[in-house]
Parts: C-alpha cells; sequence; structure tokens
C-alpha cells in the first residue's frame, strides 16, 4: 500500500512515516500543501493519503483530499486536532476512509490504516 503524508509540521511528518514504514507501508512523499500534495500525488501515484486539516497556504486539508479524490481517486485518512462539528461535516463530504484524532498513538493508526485498507480492497473488487 502506496501513502502519502500531508502534513505541515516537518516533526510530527517524520513521526508519523517513521510509524507507517514500521508498519509495513511504503510512504511516497510528505507534502506539506496543497500544490505539495497534488504534485506528488500526479508523479508517485499513492492509493491513500494521510492528510492533515491545517496545512501551509491557503487551502486547507479538506480541499485537498477532495481534489485529490476528484483528480487522482485518492482517498483520504485525517489525521487531526480539528474534530469540531462544523469542521466534521465538511470532512464528511470528501467521503473519508477514516479519521484519526491527534494526539493519537501508534496503535490506533495502525488500526486506521488497516481499516482503510480493507476499504480500498473491498471498493476494488466491486469495481473490478
Amino acid at each position: 500500500m502506496r501513502v502519502l503524508i500531508v502534513e505541515d509540521d516537518a516533526l510530527v511528518a517524520l513521526g508519523i512515516r517513521m510509524t507507517v514504514t514500521e508498519l509495513g507501508y511504503e510512504v511516497v512523499g510528505i507534502a506539506a500543501s496543497e500544490l505539495e500534495a497534488v504534485a506528488l500525488a500526479d508523479a508517485e501515484r499513492p492509493q491513500m493519503a494521510l492528510m492533515d486539516i491545517r496545512l501551509r497556504g491557503p487551502v486547507d486539508g479538506v480541499d485537498t483530499a477532495r481534489r485529490l479524490r476528484s483528480e487522482f481517486s485518492i482517498r483520504s485518512v485525517y489525521l487531526s486536532a480539528y474534530a469540531d462539528e462544523q469542521t466534521m461535516a465538511r470532512v464528511a463530504q470528501t467521503y473519508p476512509l477514516g479519521f484519526v484524532q491527534k494526539p493519537y498513538s501508534a496503535p490506533q493508526l495502525k488500526q486506521a490504516l488497516e481499516l482503510a485498507q480493507r476499504r480500498l480492497v473491498q471498493n476494488t473488487e466491486k469495481s473490478g
């Protein structure tokens, strides 16, 4: 499973990369903004994105996830401290593979990734 990390905090992103790699997933890159995420998605074609909601630049993670899904069919698992009602309503409109609230543990991230992978496999089997 090829994963794109979209996170504007470099230290947090490196921690996520280490955990995701240890869990046996391939990290294709780390993006801090929508532009970086779109460029990496286009070049690397990951199967899913781990998406923070607050990103560098004018576009947030919800709109970035929407764009990745519409342009590349890449779905997202959100990793964010922002879980207020308004944000969650916007997140729901992007049909996420999951949502993990920060701070989270490695087992929580593992569980979210496994569930996301099962959902992607099921969708592939249905459409294929």
